[in-house]
């Protein structure tokens, strides 16, 4: 086939495909310009007199109605989200308290109050309070069970929220988020929180909550986060908890909790975090903490634990930080802790550790901060220069009486650490003996015990300065015959 033919094969084609557009354009050109239906979309008006109500409730100071005079859901401030059902508006999100420039939420005033028009909001999924209860004092109200759509429930900030979490909160089934932080709630938790099944984050950091935690726990199956941190629990660790098999973190921290270490703890083998720093925790690390190769905190400081350190940190291959501070640990400090080339946070400070540090601990790539101060730890700092160097002012080895350092670390003043010396006296095991570190320099060039005798140095000396007389004569003689 030509050149030429081809050409206009190709130039039909293109024509018939130009004439079916048109024909397609022709077809539907009798729709273009003409109003396309639309739902008509509106809101109820009873829940547009809530929203306004609601903001008042936050803020008199401000006219919420001549400022948003249209529609909230469309033309409301930030913080207020709608979304449609049968073609009509509803609230499905309240973020009440002014955040930030980047979240502009409606601002509370020091009179801030809850509305009761809030509990008509019945497809509401979120409800949120940032530091709007700062002054007059509030409580949680009992009517929060009428929210039955909520999902995520917070109060974070409001140092003026006093009272007991309502016992009613237990109804709103629906909840996978309660975040009650940073508030001056009390009282017990109250065990109808076990009834939220669906619930996946519990926080309830930083309130003046007392009492047991409550068995009824065992039932947050769904639960991801618990953090209690923060409050003035008492009695032990719960048994139970390790049926929350989906737990990633779990933060008991800073509260009176007595007792061990559950060890049932080691069958949450989904943990990430683990913080139970700051109790009054007794016994020893449970060995089944060894399961947890997903963690990546482990922080048990400020206890009264006690006893070795176990040897199991090879499993824990994850770690991140771990701290085990002021906590009365004995014996030496495990070279398996070596083997965590992830650690970045390692605090092992105001313990009761002995022996020498493992030199592997400084072969760690990711660590950059390290504290083993205030124990009895002894011998030399076997640690490469470009180690101390990267860690600098994070590393803290003070109040350690036995350790010393040698020549090329120079760069320790600050760590109240003297420099290694032939002969020192040495605290280990609380017994004072000299000993002599196999790299130290002294100024002679071998020990007295294995000096040679001053009378074949004189010797030899003399057969030198007589050999330097003589040579040269010698030489003369080799090369002048």
């Amino acid at each position: 086939m030509s050149t030429a033919l081809i050409t206009f094969c190709n130039r039909i084609l293109y024509g018939l495909k130009c004439v079916a557009v048109m024909v397609l354009i022709l077809q539907i050109w009798p729709s273009f310009g003409q109003d396309v239906d639309l739902p008509d979309l509106v809101m109820d008006p009873a829940e547009v007199e809530a929203i306004y109500r609601v903001l008042e409730g936050i803020n008199h100071d401000i006219d919420w109605r001549s400022m948003f005079p249209g529609n909230p859901c469309t033309d409301g401030p930030h913080g207020i989200i709608c979304d449609t059902d049968n073609n009509t508006w509803h609230v499905v999100e309240l973020n009440l308290g002014w955040v930030s420039d980047y979240v502009n939420n409606p601002p509370c005033s020091d009179n801030a109050t809850i509305d009761p028009a809030i509990f008509q909001f019945s497809h509401l999924k979120k409800l949120f309070f940032y530091n709007c209860f700062t002054k007059m004092l509030r409580t949680i109200p009992s009517e929060i069970w009428k929210l039955a759509s909520l999902q995520h429930l917070t109060f974070q900030s409001n140092s003026a929220l006093v009272g007991e979490i309502p016992p009613e909160i237990g109804n709103l089934t629906h909840l996978e988020r309660l975040v009650l932080l940073e508030n001056s709630l009390s009282g017990f938790i109250p065990a109808e929180i076990g009834n939220l099944k669906n619930l996946q984050q519990l926080v309830l950091y930083r309130n003046e909550f007392i009492g047991l935690i409550p068995d009824t726990f065992q039932n947050l199956d769904s639960l991801k986060i618990l953090d209690l941190s923060g409050n003035q629990l008492s009695g032990e660790i719960p048994h139970i908890l390790e049926r929350l098999t989906s737990l990633l973190k779990l933060d008991l921290s800073d509260n009176l909790l007595s007792g061990g270490i559950p060890y049932e703890l080691g069958n949450l083998e989904n943990l990430q975090l683990l913080d139970l720093s700051s109790n009054r925790l007794n016994g020893s690390i449970p060995d089944s903490l060894h399961k947890l190769s997903s963690m990546q905190y482990l922080l048990l400081g400020e206890n009264l634990l006690g006893g070795p350190l176990p040897e199991f940190w090879g499993n824990l291959s994850n770690l991140i930080g771990l701290k085990l501070s002021d906590s009365s640990y004995k014996g030496r400090i495990p070279d398996s802790l070596g083997l965590l080339h992830l650690l970045n946070l390692l605090d092992l400070d105001n313990n009761q550790l002995v022996g020498s540090i493992p030199s592997s601990l400084g072969d760690l790539p990711s660590l950059y901060h390290m504290n083993l101060s205030s124990n009895l730890l002894s011998g030399p700092i076997l640690f490469p220069v470009s180690f101390m160097n990267r860690l600098g002012k994070n590393l803290h080895f003070h109040n350690n009486l036995g350790l010393c350092y040698r020549l090329p670390l120079i760069n320790v003043s600050s760590m109240e650490i003297a420099q290694c010396s032939s002969q020192r006296n040495s605290t280990l095991n609380g017994s004072s003996q000299t000993q002599q570190p196999s790299f130290a320099m002294n100024n002679s060039y071998a020990s007295s015990s294995k000096r040679k005798p001053k009378s074949m140095v004189l010797l030899c000396s003399a057969i030198l300065y007589c050999f330097s007389m003589l040579q040269p004569v010698i030489c003369k003689g080799m090369y002048h015959p």
